[in-house]
């Protein structure tokens, strides 16, 4: 086998060298952006995600979050093929908040299981990150944390829901096999609503607290106000969760991007804010998984797709959705009020998207060690159904 700046032992006779590239053109943005695609297809629980969306993430014009890291994009190719593809990242943000000599690794995914070809992959970008100063790795973000982030290692039976992460097991024992630990294990939880919408009873005491606290009120969003709106829920997310581990903050730019990014796919009642005599304290966020409706178009809209995504969201709309951000600031975690008026908020969010069919809901991800959280998972009954994992290990020795 042969790679890029590398020596390696020589393949069997008629098999194509393999060769590691950086992304430089169209052609590779292009392999870089379909690979999964091929990769995953024939996998029955495997989503795919919409193209133009996947293209949008790699572009600094379309990903203001881009801004603050600096990144490559590898391709590996056999002949024609591309048969791999990983991203080395150094993201600013992560450095001056938590460690200033990990770098990152994000989008790896291969056409088929291949232990070599992930050794590979993971040597680039380890050689990459070296020549910036990195000492360890630790990944997958894609592109960061505030992304889809983590290798899935538990729940390949069921699909991934909107902006979550998917692939095959072989990927997590090849890792720990090239001396990758783990780092932070995050947790998806799936909540059963049922026909009827039923509080469970320690939530049915939370939201009557909260009813009888004359200075706790919650309300949805306005669409009048919308970017207003997102720029508030993100304010009391980065307070409610700068403590956590790997938080990197949403900046200005992100959080304007972000706007106009979920405005098509929120009501006013996907999102409801809660105040603490009369200053906003607790979000919580839902999103249709627009993953239930797009599937089976391999990601394109054109020529008809986007008539089944239209029909999906606006007729009929998905029975699943997804709690991707909610939160209580920093002055409120462990108090009755702030975790009443929370309890609240969620209600409202969950209550409003049963009545239009929603039946699953997601909340992810969870960190393993984030005990508050977890205990409010048990408020709604939800079972723990995924485990995304982040890995790390020194560059010395790769």
């Amino acid at each position: 086998m042969s790679v890029s700046g590398t020596a390696g032992l020589a393949e069997p006779a008629g098999v194509s060298a393999l060769r590691i590239e950086p992304v430089t053109s169209a052609r590779g943005r292009q392999a870089f952006v379909d690979l999964p695609y091929d990769a995953y297809r024939s996998l029955e629980t495997w989503r795919a995600p919409l193209r133009f969306e996947r293209k949008a993430q790699l572009e600094p014009k379309s990903n203001p979050g881009l801004a603050l890291l600096d990144h490559q994009l590898f391709v590996a190719w056999r002949g024609d093929t591309p048969v791999g593809r990983i991203a080395a990242l150094v993201n600013h943000a992560h450095l001056e908040r938590h460690d200033p000599a990990c770098g990152h690794f994000g989008f790896l995914d291969t056409l088929e299981p291949d232990t070599d070809l992930v050794k590979a992959l993971i040597e680039a970008a380890a050689r990459w990150l070296s020549a910036r100063g990195m000492t360890r790795m630790a990944g997958p973000f894609n592109f960061s944390v505030n992304e889809e982030c983590g290798l899935l290692v538990e729940g390949f039976d069921t699909p991934p829901m909107i902006m979550m992460g998917h692939g095959r097991p072989d990927y997590a024992s090849t890792l720990e096999a090239l001396g990758f630990e783990k780092s932070m294990d995050m947790h998806a939880y799936i909540c059963r609503l049922g026909e009827i919408y039923d509080r469970f009873p320690m939530t049915e005491r939370l939201v009557r607290f909260a009813q009888r606290d004359e200075g706790i009120s919650i309300r949805p969003i306005s669409h009048a106000r919308f970017k207003e709106e997102v720029a508030l829920v993100l304010d009391i997310f980065n307070d409610a969760w700068s403590d956590n581990w790997g938080f990197v903050p949403f900046g200005d730019a992100q959080i304007r991007h972000m706007a106009s990014e979920l405005r098509p796919l929120l009501r006013e009642d996907s999102v409801w804010i809660a105040s603490v005599d009369n200053t906003p304290m607790a979000f919580t966020l839902v999103v249709p998984n627009i993953n239930e409706v797009v599937d089976g178009l391999d990601g394109r809209l054109l020529p008809f797709g986007w008539v089944q995504l239209l029909k999906g969201l606006k007729l009929k709309g998905p029975a699943s959705a997804r709690i991707p951000l909610a939160g209580v600031r920093k002055g409120h975690h462990k108090t009755r009020r702030g975790l009443a008026a929370f309890a609240a908020a969620s209600d409202a969010a969950i209550a409003a998207q049963h009545a239009r069919g929603v039946r699953d809901i997601e909340l992810s991800w969870v960190l393993e060690d984030n005990e508050d959280l977890i205990g409010l998972t048990r408020l709604q009954n939800c079972e723990r159904y995924k485990t995304y994992r982040i890995y790390e290990r020194r560059l010395e020795g790769l």
